[in-house]
């Protein structure tokens, strides 16, 4: 913890400790100037003051402060257990906001950016090595403790995935009042730069490619986890053949961004072309079939050039040179509606296998 870190964490400490004696009827030397200098003090820090109780922001004595709180609760029981959830999530936020990765490492440069933040390279100095963090807008903190409680909820379920087609997880954290994870660098190209800078792929190699995605879904449903925003950005490759999936299942900010989407106009709905419909209409949808549909939408893409949109995608599909009956009927019924989908991320690649094994 940082010097900063260490004296914020015992101003808000002694607000909180002032004001509840002073609310108790517990002896306290709590001022009112005390109250007036640390509630100047804390408005002042940017990250802090968005997570002010918003009596704090509105009164600016003591005997404002009163007023608000003997009308709250009646009870000392009950003004004390309040404070203590209107001001313990912000001490455990600067206990966790280790300023470790500030000492330990050393920052590169952006290699990433989207709507939930941006990706930057780190070296780490004593292990020089090279990390990947991935920094979320602030914006998904400011909703009070709740949002963050739920980021660290989430993400620890991420360490469960460990497959060779799924970029590694090795920490997160708070650091600026902006949540992060730490992970693998993998020095690849997402399937967006890869088009942008090549065109189209090959029949075999869409195959293949889309082969190794499905085997990292499998592995991510099997042990309850689906990733709901498969699309060719959350998709890297690099030589000889490697494939990571990234992004994996961090809801609260997946929901946010589509319902944003159902709002917005123009090119930025494109992201909508990979996201299955009833995820769409239900943001808050935990189901395997979504990402069935978002793979064949990114394999539609990865052929046709295209994203699959409008009365033409059946149409646009047969007339790519080289592509056989069943690569058609694998794909259709991965776009299909959720009762005509795959029901399973295990029948798409059972139908995968022996497609690509044509090609061998």
């Amino acid at each position: 913890m940082s010097d900063n870190e260490e004296n914020l964490f015992e101003l808000v400490e002694h607000l909180k400790d002032g004001l509840v004696g002073r609310c108790t009827n517990d002896p306290t030397d709590f001022t009112d100037d005390d109250y007036k200098r640390i509630r100047k003090i804390l408005l002042g820090d940017e990250t802090i003051s968005n997570m002010l109780p918003e009596f704090v922001k509105k009164y600016r004595t003591l005997g404002e402060f009163w007023g608000f709180i003997k009308n709250k609760d009646s009870s000392y029981a009950g003004r004390r257990q309040y404070l203590g959830e209107m001001f313990n999530p912000i001490l455990d936020y600067l206990d966790y906001n280790d300023s470790s990765i500030i000492t330990d490492y050393e920052e590169f440069d952006v290699i990433g950016a989207g709507g939930f933040g941006e990706v930057k390279r780190y070296k780490h100095k004593l292990l020089q090595m090279d990390f990947a963090f991935k920094f979320y807008s602030p914006i998904f903190a400011e909703d009070g403790d709740r949002n963050l409680e739920r980021f660290f909820r989430e993400a620890k379920i991420l360490f469960k995935l460990t497959h060779p087609n799924i970029i590694k997880i090795y920490d997160v954290g708070v650091m600026g009042g902006k949540p992060f994870i730490r992970m693998e660098l993998f020095e690849g190209k997402n399937l967006n730069e890869v088009l942008k800078d090549h065109g189209r792929f090959p029949i075999d190699k869409s195959v293949t490619l889309i082969f190794e995605v499905a085997k990292a879904l499998k592995h991510a449903h099997s042990i309850g986890i689906v990733h709901r925003d498969i699309r060719p950005s959350n998709i890297m490759i690099s030589k000889p053949k490697q494939v990571r999936v990234i992004d994996f299942g961090l809801g609260i900010f997946l929901e946010n961004e589509l319902l944003s989407r159902l709002t917005r106009t123009g090119h930025n709905i494109a992201g909508g072309h990979y996201t299955a419909p009833e995820l769409i209409s239900n943001p808050k949808l935990i189901d395997p079939q979504t990402d069935i549909y978002s793979v064949g939408a990114v394999w539609y893409n990865l052929i046709t050039g295209q994203a699959p949109a409008g009365s033409n995608i059946k149409q646009l599909l047969l007339s790519v040179d080289n592509i056989s009956e069943d690569i058609t009927h694998i794909l259709l019924k991965c776009l299909a509606d959720s009762n005509s989908r795959y029901k399973s991320i295990d029948e798409l690649l059972e139908e995968l296998t022996k497609i690509k094994d044509s090609f061998l």
